[in-house]
């Protein structure tokens, strides 16, 4: 029986040696695709001088698309949900606001139709990853059907800095064709400079009630 404790202990010892080594060898980048990791050597994966290299081919058929070498050209094929992801990109460039009011209007348009999608698309990176995962819990959907809502008649604009502008209104609370109260807002919208072209987009909001309309996404209740 001592024997056999013996064999039994030079056996995992041997086996954490390995798997020390294994771990080891395996140090360096690692692969995440949304979030669930993948093993480097799936996709051929190479660093040179701080560049990740992988294959093509593997990637692209990890990501079930397809890929095609014909007349000394490469092919690739993306499945639908890929052809989707561009369309919301273009839908979301074609929303960005050139300037503040632009943008407040657009993400009261959003709110009136209850469209997370909307709202998002008009506000600033920073803003963005705070309330992305808010906007996915809720499958991109806000407000309630009532009170919603109404028609904002005047925006009001004050510039806080060159590239920062404080727009405040206030709006009806409409129940069917009914007014039951009347709600504000104080929202900050920001230039965000980039390469290619700046834009304006929201950094800020504020409401009298965060909750008057419902599920109501990034914003914090308006100080008096």
């Amino acid at each position: 029986m001592k024997k056999n404790w013996k064999v039994w202990i030079a056996i995992c010892a041997g086996f954490v040696f390995f798997s020390g080594s294994v771990l080891a060898a395996a140090t360096g980048p690692r692969i995440f695709i949304n979030n669930i990791e993948f093993a480097g050597s799936a996709f051929k994966l190479k660093m040179d001088e701080g560049t990740a290299m992988v294959s093509l081919r593997s990637l692209v058929e990890q990501l079930r698309g397809k890929v095609t070498y014909k007349d000394n050209s490469i092919y690739v094929t993306m499945p639908e949900s890929s052809n989707l992801s561009m369309q919301v990109r273009s839908l979301e460039n074609a929303l960005e606001a050139e300037s503040p009011e632009e943008a407040v209007r657009t993400w009261i348009r959003g709110v009136q139709k209850r469209s997370g999608a909307i709202q998002y698309a008009v506000l600033s990176p920073d803003l963005r990853q705070k309330t992305k995962q808010e906007f996915e819990d809720h499958f991109w959907v806000t407000g309630v059907s009532s009170p919603h809502m109404g028609k904002v008649e005047h925006l009001h604009t004050k510039e806080v800095s060159p590239d920062k502008v404080q727009v405040s209104f206030d709006y009806p609370l409409v129940v069917m064709n009914g007014t039951i109260g009347k709600g504000s807002a104080c929202i900050l919208v920001e230039k965000i400079n980039r390469e290619s072209s700046d834009y304006w987009a929201i950094s800020d909001i504020a409401l009298k009630d965060p909750g008057d309309t419902g599920i109501m996404i990034g914003a914090r209740k308006l100080e008096q």
